[in-house]
């Protein structure tokens, strides 16, 4: 279904203001901040809001963003544009003077419903609004994450800077350890516990420390410990810690510190790969081409099972039933002997080491 909205250029010359609308996950705010940093270092004179979320609600990794154009985090529920949000949304847009919606998220407008009711209910009051659309991108379902926020700026006129991805990035790893994250907000994205116990005895030989991160709380929190306590029984127990989530500033601080971290595909991996850590993700019912992290160092291992899965919606990057528990076979085919290959690699890589295909 084509967006009807007009099309305008905005001028990079001149002061803008933007009404940004984004998904308010980890990974979302981690994958948008090198292009708004780019925005900012092509059009100095950009104002912009954007969602609330972990990242840029914490104030020092706020400031280690480097956004001098952000002038609002609008509340993270906004997203669902329920209509008594939508006064609220308008004062916001009346105040700090907005001239146009950027639009990044649901390429899909048959799923986003509601963001279509706000933007023909605030034409009535608004007409000279402009809105740009992740919808109107030509083939969405081929671009990186990334790439689809930048196209949707240019089509609004704005030029984006190429701006490092490792904006968070600190000292040098200072640990021979391997950081595993085997949580997600999903069932269907969460990788085997036992395929992570034989990633962990197939690496133990290397003499690598592996430290289990801690989920944000309930299940996810319960299934790291569970899973510490398992791998102790495959690798000497000095060498496997618990790491507890803690806050956000704490978690991008040991994340620092690691040699690699692996993880499902969550917002965890993309602030790793904001810190310069590498980064093995395992896909299952996502596709590695449109979320993948973008580290220094990096592999993606995708599950062929779930990027041919009948269920995948190309445009979103996953499968219809990415939020239901479902136990497709998706989880089944990503062997613990890949995803070991995949951390030597990017251990051999980042060590400066030759890597013997």
């Amino acid at each position: 279904m084509p967006s009807t909205s007009t099309r305008f250029v905005l001028s990079a010359e001149t002061s803008r203001r933007l009404f940004v609308v984004d998904f308010t996950g980890l990974g979302s705010a981690c994958l948008a901040i090198p292009v708004l940093r780019g925005l900012e270092m092509a059009n100095p004179a950009i104002r912009y809001t954007y969602p609330q979320n972990a990242v840029l609600g914490d104030d020092h990794l706020r400031a280690a963003s480097g956004l001098q154009g952000l002038v609002e985090l609008t509340p993270s529920h906004w997203r669902r544009f329920d209509r008594s949000d939508w006064p609220l949304m308008a004062q916001l847009i009346e105040r700090h003077q907005i001239d146009a919606v950027i639009n990044f998220r649901n390429p899909d407008p048959g799923v986003d419903r509601r963001y279509l009711d706000f933007r023909e209910w605030l034409r009535n009051s608004r007409p000279d609004l402009r809105w740009h659309d992740l919808y109107d991108v030509p083939d969405v379902g081929r671009l990186h994450v990334h790439d689809r926020m930048t196209a949707v700026l240019r089509s609004a006129g704005l030029p984006v800077a190429p701006a490092p991805d490792q904006w968070l990035a600190g000292s040098e790893p200072s640990r021979n350890e391997i950081g595993l994250f085997s949580s997600a907000s999903a069932s269907a994205k969460r990788w085997p516990v036992d395929r992570w116990m034989e990633l962990a005895r197939e690496l133990a030989p290397d003499g690598a420390s592996f430290a289990v991160l801690g989920g944000a709380g309930g299940d996810e929190a319960i299934d790291a410990l569970r899973l510490a306590e398992r791998l102790g029984t495959v690798v000497p127990p000095n060498r496997v810690v618990l790491a507890p989530a803690g806050g956000i500033r704490t978690l991008a601080a040991r994340l620092s510190s690691m040699s690699v971290l692996v993880s499902n595909d969550t917002g965890v991996g993309h602030l790793a790969a904001a810190c310069g850590t590498p980064v093995v993700s395992v896909f299952l019912s996502t596709i590695a081409s449109v979320w993948a992290p973008r580290p220094r160092a990096g592999i993606a291992v995708q599950s062929l099972i779930g990027a041919r899965c009948p269920n995948q919606r190309p445009a979103q990057g996953n499968c219809v039933r990415h939020y239901d528990d479902c136990i497709a076979p998706c989880h089944l085919d990503l062997t613990a002997q890949q995803v070991a290959t995949a951390v030597r690699t990017v251990l051999s890589t980042s060590r400066g080491e030759h890597v013997v295909p």
